[in-house]
């Protein structure tokens, strides 16, 4: 002991603090099973809404908490939310045990969101000039349109980038809970509850959870005020997609509504 030094032995009997306190305040049922808990969402399917609802609860247990953006996923996480789905590897998470969630959405409901969003974003992607719109960012080609063409627009940028991600998720995976945005939002508390129950949360991690649900509701505004989300229900896209838009949407989609399962077939 003669080599160690007051500092470092203060930092080393903070780590062993956070240990103990992690221990105690698990929020899991079986307190010897402590299983990473990863979410999966996509652009504009509340992720942002997910990201700060489990970044609450993980502060309330001292979880520790990572974007999914870090590869790999650190060995000392506990919680790590993908923006989407195209950044999660399973490899990434070196073998660990894990419950997982994805979540998705109506994809004509996120056109509409993602052509709302994007005319007001701050995110450097939507900034960046591109040869395809003659040297505009995507954010200026969309405010040099009206909403019509600007709509259209959305269509041909979110079919090869967000829908096609939505196909290209594996949903046979055992330890993902699969979830839909419409139905989360129909019954907030309904839906987190099997979603806390699905990580294997004890009751008392599931009421502390819901206390965050209420707190961070899109009844209430949702994630925060830097990032606001919009008042929409679900189906949204029924008053702002003309019969234009919808004929430019299953031609170029093809099968993507079906095969996700919000449509039996093209007639809608």
């Amino acid at each position: 002991m003669g080599d160690e030094t007051p500092s470092r032995m203060t930092r080393l009997g903070r780590r062993v603090g956070r240990t103990a306190r992690r221990a105690a305040t698990s929020p899991f049922a079986d307190r010897g099973d402590r299983p990473l808990i990863v979410h999966c969402g996509h652009h504009k399917a509340g992720t942002v809404w997910f990201r700060r609802t489990l970044l609450d609860i993980s502060q309330a247990y001292g979880l520790r908490f990572r974007a999914g953006m870090a590869k790999p996923v650190a060995p000392d996480a506990d919680v790590v939310v993908y923006a989407n789905t195209r950044e999660y590897d399973r490899a990434d998470l070196g073998g660990r045990t894990f419950r997982g969630s994805h979540l998705i959405r109506d994809p004509r409901d996120l056109v509409v969101s993602g052509y709302e969003y994007h005319l007001i974003t701050d995110e450097d992607w939507a900034k960046v000039p591109r040869d395809a719109y003659a040297g505009l960012s995507y954010q200026d080609h969309l405010r040099s349109l009206d909403e019509h063409a600007g709509l259209m627009a959305e269509i041909d940028w979110f079919l090869p980038s967000t829908g096609a991600e939505m196909l290209e998720w594996d949903y046979t995976q055992p330890e993902f809970l699969e979830l839909r945005y419409e139905e989360v939002l129909t019954d907030e508390h309904a839906a987190f509850d099997r979603l806390f129950r699905w990580y294997g949360f004890d009751d008392r991690a599931v009421a502390l959870g819901h206390d965050v649900v209420e707190r961070r509701s899109r009844r209430n505004g949702g994630a925060r005020a830097s990032h606001p989300i919009r008042a929409a229900d679900a189906g949204e896209w029924r008053s702002r997609l003309t019969p234009a838009h919808v004929e430019h949407f299953k031609a170029a989609s093809g099968d993507l509504l079906i095969r996700l399962g919000y449509e039996a077939g093209d007639r809608w």
